[in-house]
């Protein structure tokens, strides 16, 4: 079923896959939306984040993660004669590397593996094409940083 759905989406323009992909990321995270509720509760360390802040949110991390969590584990996949051509292993392994990185909480690592999942899988969805496959997995990774940022910027704006 994943692969008809790859194959049709892959005859769509590259706008219409971005956001597929965009919205994808937040659908996942209702698959896993009882296991955060079962998870441990965040620390409240933080009083979200600092508007001075926003380059690095939305712009440096979701390159430098996009490297270290997509780029590269697709690279050492690729490179292990055994583990070559199993796309399902690097998404997987991808999603892993992305929510250890992510360690805030139990719930966040969780969060961020679901998420992981559809960035890896654009990564791979895209991955004939390095360059597409990694600025792709970035604007949408920056996309959703973004939209995070700014909910948290405007609640920290009304004292929520």
């Amino acid at each position: 079923m994943v692969w008809r759905m790859t194959l049709k989406l892959k005859r769509k323009p590259y706008w219409v896959q971005i956001v597929a992909f965009y919205i994808s990321s937040f659908l996942i995270v209702l698959c896993v939306l009882p296991l955060l509720f079962w998870a441990d509760k965040p620390s409240d360390s933080t009083n979200g984040p600092d508007v001075s802040s926003w380059f690095l949110i939305i712009v440096l991390v979701p390159i430098l993660e996009t490297l270290m969590n997509q780029y590269l584990p697709f690279w050492l996949i690729q490179k292990w004669n055994l583990t070559r051509n199993k796309y399902g292993l690097y998404i997987f392994t991808s999603a892993i590397v992305f929510g250890l990185c992510h360690t805030y909480s139990l719930q966040y690592m969780i969060f961020a593996f679901s998420v992981g999942l559809i960035l890896g899988y654009t990564y791979f969805f895209y991955s004939k094409t390095p360059k597409i496959a990694f600025w792709s997995t970035t604007l949408i990774h920056s996309l959703r940083n973004g939209l995070a940022f700014f909910i948290a910027a405007i609640a920290d704006k009304a004292n929520l």
